[in-house]
């Protein structure tokens, strides 16, 4: 796939809106959708990221229910579909803050919590849940799947080597692509994409699409 760059820019244009084309014509469509900071606490530590905030800088580890359902309801109320909930990966393996919050709330992982907020938003607003929980495993996935219509984890890049990913042990790119593997198997709707300009080249550009 590697010859794609050696393409004049305007044959590799041609060559993926005529791929677009067959695939899926030429509508576009959107889902007006508000976002969910479930929690911005991280276990990994990518080199590019401003979403992800130590303790000490947030006033609690998660969002309450309460909150999150202030927010759902926000959103409906503005015209939404859906709710997105954005969260770090697996805090709880980093910061006893966020355990602790966890272990108080009855919560065994943040995944559980995430299910349990997505169902209350379900239930409650009837905005349709689509969780990015992250790199998850088979059991994680079908417990969302029950509160949240569609799931989703950017797979960023099959580099593994990237300077930017150092002490991400969640974006090894083994446990991203068994993630959407794992996904396809159990049929769930799930939306995935790269990074660029992360420290990648090209040719890692092409092999993380293909």
């Amino acid at each position: 796939m590697h010859n794609l760059l050696e393409l004049p820019h305007a044959e590799l244009l041609a060559r993926a809106a005529a791929r677009r084309d067959a695939a899926f014509g030429n509508r576009v469509t959107y889902s007006p959708k508000v976002f969910i900071p479930l929690t911005m606490l991280c276990s990994d530590r990518c080199g590019y990221c401003t979403f992800a905030q130590p303790p000490a800088r947030l006033e609690h580890p998660y969002l309450g229910l309460e909150e999150v359902l202030k927010l759902a309801r926000g959103g409906a109320e503005a015209g939404c579909h859906e709710a997105l909930f954005t969260l770090g990966e697996r805090p709880e393996l980093r910061y006893p803050a966020a355990r602790d919050w966890l272990d108080t709330n009855g919560y065994e992982s943040t995944v559980h919590y995430v299910v349990d907020a997505a169902n209350a938003v379900l239930e409650e607003t009837g905005l349709l849940p689509h969780a990015n929980a992250g790199a998850l495993f088979p059991e994680e996935l079908l417990a969302l799947r029950r509160v949240s219509p569609s799931q989703g984890m950017m797979i960023e890049s099959l580099n593994g080597g990237l300077e930017a990913h150092r002490g991400s042990p969640d974006k090894v790119p083994t446990r991203r692509l068994a993630t959407l593997e794992w996904a396809g198997e159990l049929a769930i709707p799930f939306t995935t994409g790269i990074l660029v300009g992360i420290g990648e080249s090209r040719a890692d550009r092409v092999d993380a699409l293909v």
